[in-house]
């Protein structure tokens, strides 16, 4: 879980605060020189959003793998599992969340591509309020999610948490 220093990951769009004025006015003018205060502001966020983003998949698996076994039996350990949340079609809707994570630690770690952009930055960023807004009338995701909030005590708890910690 991340500090309350952060940004509302489920907030709106438009909630990436603006770079800190005072932090640029030494820099300003040169396009260079704004890009990095930009993502000096906004990489901790992208960050903290990795690290919530990864928490609540947790909890999601273990909600989901909970209603998937009253329905089908216990399944025989974590392999087997793994190997349901990976390729069963009823873990499918959990995977834009991991391909979103994914997305991060490619644009932030690989070293082989030009680093990020704040632009980049804030579109993931983006990409994660949008994912993690419950909406009935969403996406596959946004639907599921918005049943678990309802389901399980353990995902609307760690939910608050974050929107919360956001504030």
């Amino acid at each position: 879980m991340s500090d309350s220093s952060s940004q509302d990951v489920t907030g709106p769009d438009d909630a990436l605060p603006p770079a800190d004025p005072s932090s640029t006015e030494a820099h300003a003018g040169t396009p260079l020189d704004d890009e990095a205060a930009s993502l000096a502001a906004i990489l901790p966020q992208l960050d903290a959003a990795r690290g919530d983003l990864l928490a609540l998949h947790r909890v999601l698996l273990h909600a989901e793998r909970v209603r998937y076994e009253k329905l089908f039996g216990r399944i025989n350990g974590n392999g087997a599992f793994l190997q349901l949340a990976l390729h069963d079609p009823w873990f499918t809707w959990l995977r834009p969340m991991m391909k979103l994570v994914s997305e991060i630690d490619s644009r932030l770690l690989d070293r082989g591509q030009a680093p990020i952009t704040s632009a980049e930055a804030g579109a993931l960023l983006a990409e994660a309020r949008r994912l993690l807004r419950p909406d009935a009338e969403g996406s596959g995701f946004q639907q599921e999610f918005q049943q678990l909030l309802q389901d399980s005590p353990e995902v609307a708890v760690l939910h608050g948490q974050l929107v919360r910690g956001r504030s």
